[in-house]
């Protein structure tokens, strides 16, 4: 679809609707303290995990789904389970009723972020396309942040996940209203395991996924140990919004530069940047902090890429899909394994990461392109 004028109102509704999603991760990780005591016996720390599960099972297959019932339909399924389970989980029932809960709210989530990216592609203009994208490419971490300066870790559970479902609700009848009917109409069968090999047989299909994977392991575990690695502990809240930047940044640079470029670019350039850390004394921190910046472009440029390599919407679901699968897997990985080698090797990790991704995400996009 293409279009002579981007609607920013309506742009801005799906971003918040963005908000929602990341907010399904943050309302339980900024509450674990007060979870830990209402479920004194009970393993606290998975229920965080429980969306994130959903989405390295079922990503690919969420993005069939999405474009079987049309992105607008997704988004108000998607917004219509995390008000209902936010419902429920504001009752603080049993420990496995609340685990329950989560793992249905994953699907919720998997939903938004496949079929809110595919309509805001298709809604902005082709000027607009690159902006957009890099907006969307901030809405986890502005989700998690805006959720950690209003959530009281001392306040009352209950009243934190029964607020996250009433915004979910609120949202729910905007774009009700909001929302272009007939948009993208199923015309595609329901998907199967067998959608996994297609996509990732088909490089346009998943060479978005392929970058954003290895970004999202490298992001996570940059940020959890990198300032403990440069002694900087005042790094901790600046590398995420460095991040931001960058993949706001990107959404700039996406009218000038390709999508590809901004990708394996990014990454070479992060790995360049990193490796000079050693060399740059007490000018590492700032270094590392242009670094991560860096980084968001990666991120930026990943999702515009999506709607660049793919025309239509149901490409655009499934690659969303495969993109969603790849980045859960890697903010599975990335922690753990910089956890196993020690905090100390988070700069040599994130050269070898960021010349591993510029040389993948290289081969990737020139396969998708051919």
């Amino acid at each position: 679809m293409t279009r002579a004028a981007t609607p920013w109102p309506l742009i801005g509704a799906l971003y918040l609707a963005g908000l929602i999603a990341a907010t399904q991760f943050a309302k339980i990780a900024l509450t674990l303290g007060p979870l830990a005591e209402r479920y004194p016996e009970a393993p606290v720390a998975f229920i965080v995990s429980g969306v994130a599960v959903m989405g390295v099972v079922f990503g690919v297959l969420a993005g069939g789904i999405t474009a079987s019932l049309g992105p607008r339909r997704a988004i108000l399924i998607g917004l219509g389970i995390s008000a209902i389970t936010g419902l429920g989980q504001a009752a603080l029932p049993s420990f496995a009723l609340l685990m329950g809960l989560r793992v249905l709210e994953g699907a919720g989530h998997l939903l938004l972020v496949v079929a809110i990216p595919t309509l805001m592609a298709g809604l902005a203009s082709d000027r607009d396309r690159p902006l957009v994208m890099g907006i969307w490419a901030t809405f986890f971490g502005v989700g998690f942040t805006l959720a950690a300066l209003m959530i009281d870790e001392n306040g009352s559970l209950g009243r934190v996940y029964l607020a996250h479902a009433a915004l979910a609700a609120s949202l729910w009848g905007l774009l009700a209203l909001l929302l272009p009917r007939g948009f993208a109409p199923p015309t595609r069968r329901w998907p199967s395991l067998a959608d996994h090999l297609a996509i990732y047989r088909t490089p346009r299909l998943f060479a978005p996924a392929l970058g954003h994977g290895i970004y999202a392991a490298l992001f996570l575990a940059l940020v959890t140990y990198l300032p403990a690695a440069l002694n900087a502990p005042w790094l901790a809240p600046v590398l995420p919004l460095a991040g931001l930047g960058g993949s706001l940044l990107a959404g700039i640079l996406g009218r000038i530069f390709l999508p590809s470029q901004l990708v394996w670019g990014g990454f070479l350039a992060m790995a360049l940047l990193f490796s000079a850390i050693p060399f740059m004394a007490s000018a590492a921190p700032a270094v590392a902090i242009l670094a991560m910046a860096v980084s968001g472009m990666v991120a930026g440029g990943g999702f515009a890429a999506v709607p660049w390599l793919n025309t239509s919407p149901e490409d655009r679901a499934l690659s969303n899909g495969a993109l969603a699968q790849l980045g859960n897997i890697g903010t599975f990985s990335g922690t753990p394994i910089l956890a196993a080698l020690g905090a100390s090797q988070a700069v040599p990790m994130a050269v070898i990461g960021g010349l591993l991704g510029a040389v993948l995400t290289l081969w990737a996009y020139r396969a998708a392109l051919r």
